[in-house]
C-alpha cells in the first residue's frame, strides 16, 4: 500500500493538477455492489418492501444511452412516484467510507500545492457527492465534476474535455487517478489526459463468495478497513476478529443482556474473547485462571470410583505418556521417594473407555498422592479448593465460557465445587452432551452441532492465537492471604500479539459502525476460518507454521525442513510429519507440488477412523 502511495505521488510530480474518480477510488461503499444499497435500504427500514426492484426499473426507464441522469429524474419515473429520494442519499452517507490510501495521497499532494479535483459518472448531484467526500475527510478539493449535472460521461471523454475547457487547462497539465480501465483510464485518454490505475484492496482469499446482500455488505465492510501492515494483521482483522466478535455478541444476547448471569471466562483460551466482549459492552466479567493440569492435584484427592477415574484421565493429555511425565504433570515431587513407581513405564491415555491396565495405573497414582511423595500434590489440592472458593463458584454458579470440545473443564469444576454450572463454548465435539445435558452446555459454532474435521485440525492454531500470551496455570500459591495462580514460563511471540491487536481493532470498528446492530453472517465467517485451515496459502504457512502450540508437550504447527534432507532421511520426514499439528499445511510446504493435500489428509483420517 505504501508503495502505491509513493508511486502516485511520484507520478504527480510533473503535473499541476491531479483529478480523481470518486466511487471505488476516493470512496468505498460498504456494499457488495452499488445496487445492493437498494436492498439494504429495504432491510434497514429506509425504504418500503419492493423498493429495490422498483428503483432498478426506474433508472432503466430514465436512462438514455451515452448520457447520465439525475437522481431526481430517476425518482420522477412511475415506479418510484411518492418516494422521497433523500432516503437514498442518507443511505449513501451511511455506507460511504474513505479509501485511506487515497486520502493520505490526496492530502500529501494538497500540501505540495497541487490543484485537486474529483470527476465522477454519477446520478447524485455535485452537492451530494461533495457532502460524501467531506464526510470522509476530502474537504480540501478545489472542485467536483459530476456527470449528472452536465449530461455527459467520462467513458466518452466528454466530461474530461468539459473539465479542461471550464478550467482553462491543457491535457498535459492533468493527471487522472481512477479504478476502472475502460471508464477512467481509456475515457481520460480520449481527452488526452494520462491516467493511473489503482485497484481496491482484496478481501482474504479464504472468504467464500457472498450469496446474499448482507454477506456482500459484511465482506465490503471488512475489505474497506483492512490493515495495511502484515499478513498477520490482516488475518486478525478479517478472520479471527469477526469470528470472535460474533461469539461475543451471541454471548451477550444469550446470557449477558439481562445482567442476571455472571460470565466467567476461562484462562487462557478465552482471553481474547473476554477482551472483545469488554470492547463491545464494557461490562464486568470474571477470569478464572485454571487449567486441566492445575486441577489434577485436587482430582487425585477425590474418590477414585469410575467417575473419578474418568475425570482424572480426561484432565491428563490424551496421548501416550510415561509414568514420570504423568507424575510431573500432576505436581508430584519427583525427587522424593516414589515408592517403587516405574517412571519409564508407558500409559496410553488416548483410548476410551479406559482399559483395566490404565485404571490400575491411575489408581496407583491416587494412592501415591497420599504418601510422602504426594505432599506437594496435597498442598496444591488445598490451594485449588481455596482458589475456587475465592472466586465464589459455589456461592454464585456462573456461566463458564470456554473454547470447548467435550465440556471436560466444566465437568471437573462442577465435581470439585459440587454445584451445577452453565457452560458455553465456541465449538464442541460429540462428547459434550454425553457428559453434560444440553440445557447446561451450549456451543456457538455449527448451530451447536459437533464441529467438523477441519475445525479440529485448526483448533490448536486457533487456541494459540486467541489465548493470553502467558504460560499455562501450573499451580497456585498464597500471597498476603490471597490465592494467586502460578504460571509456567513461556516464550513471548510478537506474532500472536499482532493477530490479537488487529482482532480487537475489528471489534472496536464494528462497535462504532452503522452496522453494529446488524446480524453477523456467522456461517460465512466460520467458512473463512475453515478454508484458512484446509487451504492455506504459502504466506499463511510461512506466518503461522512456526508458531508453537502445547499439547502435553510443545510442537510447531507446520515447519518442515528442506525436502532434500527428507529425501536423504525419510524417517526424519515421517517423524516431523507426525509431530506437526497442521499436517496438510506441513505437506503442502514440504512438497510444494499442486496436489490435493486437504483431500489426502481427509482420506488418511477416514482410513484410520479418527
Amino acid at each position: 500500500m505504501q508503495q502505491l502511495e509513493q508511486k502516485l505521488i511520484k507520478a504527480a510530480e510533473s503535473y499541476d493538477v491531479v483529478a480523481f474518480d470518486v466511487f471505488d477510488t476516493l470512496l468505498f461503499r460498504d456494499t457488495g455492489s452499488p445496487s445492493d444499497l437498494f436492498v439494504l435500504m429495504e432491510q434497514i427500514g429506509l425504504a418500503p418492501q419492493g423498493f429495490a426492484r422498483k428503483r432498478r426499473e426506474a433508472e432503466a426507464m430514465a436512462r438514455t444511452a451515452g448520457q447520465e441522469v439525475t437522481l431526481a429524474e430517476i425518482y420522477d419515473q412511475p415506479p418510484l412516484q411518492g418516494i422521497d429520494p433523500i432516503a437514498e442519499f442518507e443511505a449513501e452517507l451511511r455506507v460511504a467510507v474513505p479509501n485511506r490510501l487515497l486520502l493520505r495521497t490526496a492530502k500529501a499532494l494538497h500540501e505540495q500545492g497541487k490543484v485537486l479535483y474529483a470527476i465522477s459518472d454519477m446520478y447524485l448531484s455535485s452537492q451530494q457527492v461533495s457532502a460524501l467526500l467531506e464526510q470522509c475527510g476530502f474537504d480540501f478539493l478545489n472542485g467536483i465534476y459530476v456527470s449528472s449535472e452536465y449530461g455527459v460521461q467520462k467513458r466518452s471523454g466528454k466530461l474530461f474535455r468539459l473539465f479542461l475547457e471550464e478550467n482553462n487547462l491543457t491535457a498535459s497539465q492533468v493527471l487522472f487517478v481512477g479504478n476502472d480501465p475502460r471508464v477512467d483510464i481509456a475515457g481520460a485518454a480520449l481527452a488526452g489526459i494520462r491516467g493511473v490505475l489503482v485497484s481496491p484492496p482484496h478481501l482474504s482469499s479464504h472468504y467464500p463468495r457472498a450469496t446474499d446482500v448482507r454477506q456482500g455488505a459484511f465482506q465490503a465492510f471488512v475489505r474497506n478497513r483492512l490493515p495495511e501492515e502484515t499478513e498477520l494483521d490482516i488475518l486478525g482483522f478479517s478472520v479471527i476478529g469477526p469470528l470472535l466478535t460474533a461469539f461475543a455478541i451471541w454471548l451477550h444476547k444469550e446470557f449477558g443482556e439481562s445482567g442476571k448471569k455472571r460470565l466467567v471466562f476461562l484462562a487462557r483460551d478465552m482471553y481474547l474473547v473476554r477482551q472483545i466482549y469488554h470492547t463491545l459492552y464494557g461490562e464486568p466479567t470474571d477470569y478464572l485462571k485454571v487449567s486441566r493440569r492445575s486441577l489434577c492435584p485436587a482430582l487425585l484427592q477425590r474418590p477414585m470410583n469410575d467417575e473419578g477415574l474418568q475425570l482424572l484421565a480426561d484432565a491428563l493429555p490424551r496421548q501416550v505418556m510415561t509414568i514420570g511425565q504423568v507424575l510431573d504433570y500432576c505436581g508430584f515431587d519427583t525427587s522424593a521417594d516414589l515408592h517403587g513407581a516405574n517412571v519409564r513405564q508407558s500409559v496410553d491415555l488416548r483410548t476410551r473407555p479406559l482399559s483395566a491396565a490404565v485404571k490400575e495405573q491411575l489408581l496407583s497414582l491416587a494412592a501415591l498422592s497420599k504418601t510422602t511423595a504426594g505432599a506437594t500434590v496435597r498442598e496444591q489440592a488445598e490451594l485449588i479448593r481455596a482458589y475456587l472458593r475465592q472466586n465464589k463458584l459455589q456461592e454464585e454458579p456462573p456461566v463458564l465460557v470456554d473454547i470447548g470440545s467435550g465440556g471436560t473443564t466444566q465437568h471437573i469444576l462442577e465435581n470439585l465445587c459440587n454445584v451445577e454450572m452453565q457452560g458455553v463454548c465456541l465449538a464442541c465435539d460429540s462428547r459434550l452432551h454425553q457428559v453434560l445435558p444440553e440445557e447446561r452446555a451450549q456451543a456457538f459454532l455449527f448451530h451447536g452441532n459437533p464441529a467438523p474435521l477441519w475445525y479440529w485440525v485448526g483448533q490448536p492454531m486457533l487456541e494459540r492465537l486467541i489465548s493470553e500470551p502467558c504460560g499455562a496455570t501450573a499451580g497456585y500459591k498464597e500471597r498476603q492471604g490471597k490465592i494467586i495462580p502460578r504460571l509456567e514460563q513461556t516464550q513471548f511471540d510478537e506474532r500472536i500479539l499482532r493477530v490479537q491487536r488487529s482482532a480487537l481493532e475489528f471489534a472496536r470498528v464494528w462497535r462504532a459502525s452503522f452496522w453494529w446492530k446488524s446480524e453477523m453472517p456467522v456461517d460465512m465467517l466460520t467458512q473463512a476460518y475453515l478454508d484458512l485451515v484446509r487451504n492455506p496459502t504459502h504466506n499463511d504457512i510461512c506466518e503461522l507454521g512456526t508458531i508453537r502450540v502445547e499439547d502435553g508437550d510443545t510442537w510447531t504447527l507446520a515447519a518442515p525442513k528442506n525436502m532434500r534432507l527428507y529425501l536423504k532421511r525419510p524417517k526424519t520426514f515421517v517423524q516431523d510429519l507426525r509431530q506437526a499439528r497442521w499436517k496438510n499445511a506441513f505437506l503442502k510446504e514440504a512438497i510444494r507440488l499442486p496436489l490435493p493435500y486437504a483431500r489426502l489428509y481427509e482420506m488418511l483420517k477416514s482410513k484410520h477412523g479418527r
